[in-house]
Formats: C-alpha cells, sequence, structure tokens
C-alpha cells in the first residue's frame, strides 16, 4: 500500500513539474546559435552567419547591425538570377515570425561585414550588435566566431 501511495505521488508530482515547465517562457525571446564569420584574406568583405530562432509570441525584425570590428555591417541576400549571383540589401531587415528562424548561411541570407578595422584569424571572436524591433532590449551582442574561407 505504501508503495502503490508512493508512485501515485510521484506520478503527481511529475505532472505538475511537466504542466509548470509548459506554462513558463523561455529565458530569453531570441536565441542566436551557429555564429560565424568567414575569414577573407588581404581586408576584403566578409560574411557572417547564423540561425536566430524567435521564442516570442510576437513578431520581431532583424533591422541592422554594428561591430566595433567592421566600419561597416549590412544585411544581404545572396539572389542567383540567370547563373548570376548579386548580393540584394535588405533595407527592410528580416522577419522572424513567433516560433520560426531565420538561418543565415551561404549564398542566401548574410552579414555583410565592410572595412575591418583590424586582422582577424581562425579562432578569433568578433563581437556583433543586432539590432530588432518588436523585442526589448532591442540590441543583442553576440560573439561570433572567425572560421576559415571554405567553411559553410
Amino acid at each position: 500500500m505504501k508503495l502503490a501511495s508512493a508512485i501515485v505521488a510521484l506520478v503527481v508530482l511529475l505532472a505538475g513539474a511537466l504542466w509548470w515547465v509548459g506554462q513558463v517562457a523561455p529565458e530569453s525571446p531570441i536565441e542566436v546559435g551557429n555564429a560565424r564569420v568567414r575569414l577573407v584574406p588581404g581586408g576584403g568583405p566578409m560574411a557572417g552567419y547564423m540561425e536566430i530562432r524567435n521564442h516570442s509570441e510576437d513578431v520581431i525584425r532583424l533591422v541592422g547591425a554594428t561591430s566595433p570590428a567592421f566600419g561597416n555591417v549590412m544585411i544581404h541576400r545572396t539572389i542567383v538570377s540567370d547563373g548570376r549571383a548579386r548580393m540584394e540589401h535588405q533595407s527592410d531587415g528580416v522577419q522572424i515570425l513567433p516560433g520560426d528562424s531565420a538561418v543565415f548561411k551561404p549564398r542566401d541570407l548574410h552579414l555583410m561585414l565592410m572595412q575591418p578595422r583590424g586582422a582577424l584569424e581562425v579562432g578569433d571572436q568578433v563581437e556583433i550588435m543586432l539590432r530588432f524591433e518588436g523585442i526589448a532590449p532591442a540590441e543583442w551582442p553576440v560573439a561570433f566566431t572567425v572560421v576559415p574561407v571554405t567553411s559553410q
């Protein structure tokens, strides 16, 4: 009888814990993962990639970025048309629906990192401040890892 009561109490406690976890909102409205910068030797423009997950219940928009390591940071998308690739500035930013992600990857969305202010090496960390609309705080510092130009 004591064993049955203990099992019932354990099941009730576990059910309560699962319910509570389901009711708790994520700590952060966004999550940024796999943040990396592909190193281009010779001081040329570089590209930044990442995945931004929207954990909030609101539509958010990445509207800009800055970095002390670069003179200019822009949001671009690579467009391939008639076998030719060109970059298109995302002047309206990138919208991310609740529960959805925006994936920045080669030959697609990316941060265009121009005018490097110093030499970088593979393995370095570069801070990039992402600026959003629709969440608070609006600015999110993210550490990007410098990877070889051949990395995906």
